[in-house]
């Protein structure tokens, strides 16, 4: 029934733009993608298995990017419809401007970004929902390598902007960020400055964040973060063959109840972390990330990433393993493996699973 809904809404959907988007430019892609996949949560006595597709359909113009995502979930008894991104670009002298539903994310290469615009947007290579924000955009490039972004967020569940100055000094990226949020219940505010930059043949980068956290009718409260991460790359036959690609990553998280916030980038990671009361103690939090990937040939790869928290050496343990299968369908298996027991930091318990496997296929049109 769902697939029949897919290739209905496809040929519609196609028929529209066909005929519409030739009249209004010249220049326009149209594309996608479907997904299909399994997820099982393994729990102490019982699994529960996910069977799940999805449709995103793309549009892009010179001047607009449309993309529309609609999911199919077996826990669900209807269909998500999703407007994935909606937006306008527009040059006003020296000042590119984009409104509408679009992609923000300050990344700068690392596995857990606490400096972000919205945490959790992008976390251990891949993205999440929280990426897409209905937003104004102001991006004024200064010169080749030095630019400042303002972004203001359209919505009416809270106030939220940032801004981000970014220039290179001695070969080394930097960049300043300060995002606020507020509601009538609480308002945070956050800064951070990342680096990143080469020593030699391996890669160098870090960051410091501070974020203000006030709640009504309780005193305020201020978490720090610090980070500090190396990659390097090693090839195989003088860079003719195969790709080893190594990086580690130390994060150190002041324990409060601004912790909670810090969090949401490891949650956007699929890591599950109680917020219990034992996270908020005094002093800090301090868990090292792992990422290791091997290209087994152009066409797949196979990896592991692992979250370590180094006070009590429970770990989240993350082999995928991805090969395209065609020039348009790709494979990609993973699996989450939460090691630690209760009340270790990383640990299934209730409602959570301790191990956590994915199945999926994606076809590219």
């Amino acid at each position: 029934m769902f697939l029949k809904r897919i290739i209905f809404m496809i040929l519609i959907v196609l028929l529209i733009l066909s005929s519409t988007t030739a009249l209004a430019s010249s220049n326009y892609q149209i594309g996608g993608n479907i997904k299909t996949g399994v997820n099982t949560l393994f729990f102490d006595n019982e699994s529960n298995v996910n069977l799940y597709e999805s449709l995103e359909l793309k549009l892009d113009l010179d001047q607009a990017s449309f993309a529309l995502l609609v999911q199919n979930n077996s826990n669900k008894d209807k269909i998500d419809l999703w407007l994935k991104k909606a937006y306008i670009k527009y040059k006003l002298k020296n000042i590119n401007l984009t409104l509408g539903k679009q992609p923000v994310s300050w990344s700068f290469g690392s596995l857990i970004n606490v400096v972000d615009y919205s945490l959790g947007a992008e976390a251990l290579d891949q993205e999440t929902d929280a990426k897409y924000v209905n937003a104004l955009q102001l991006k004024y490039p200064i010169n080749w390598y030095s630019s400042f972004s303002f972004v203001t967020e359209i919505n009416s569940e809270s106030k939220k902007y940032g801004f981000r100055g970014r220039t290179l000094i001695k070969n080394f990226d930097l960049s300043l960020n300060y995002i606020n949020q507020s509601t009538e219940a609480e308002s945070i505010s956050r800064w951070g400055i990342s680096l990143k930059g080469d020593i030699n043949r391996m890669g160098t980068y870090g960051s410091y964040t501070m974020i203000d956290y006030k709640m009504a009718e309780k005193p305020s409260v201020n978490t720090q973060a610090l980070m500090i991460g190396a990659d390097y790359s090693y090839l195989f036959n003088q860079g003719m063959g195969n790709r080893l690609y190594l990086q580690g990553e130390y994060h150190l998280l002041e324990r409060n109840e601004g912790l909670k916030l810090l969090l949401q980038s490891l949650t956007g990671a699929g890591v599950g972390l109680e917020t219990s009361q034992n996270l908020l103690n005094d002093g800090y939090f301090d868990v090292f990330l792992t990422n290791i990937n091997y290209n087994i040939n152009d066409f797949s790869s196979i990896g592991i990433f692992t979250i370590t928290a180094l006070k009590d050496k429970s770990t989240v343990i993350i082999p995928n393993y991805r090969n395209q299968l065609t020039n348009n369908t790709t494979l990609n298996i993973n699996l989450s493996y939460i090691s630690g027991s209760q009340p270790s930091i990383f640990a299934g318990g209730v409602g959570m699973p301790e191990l956590v496997g994915n199945i999926e296929l994606t076809y590219a049109f």
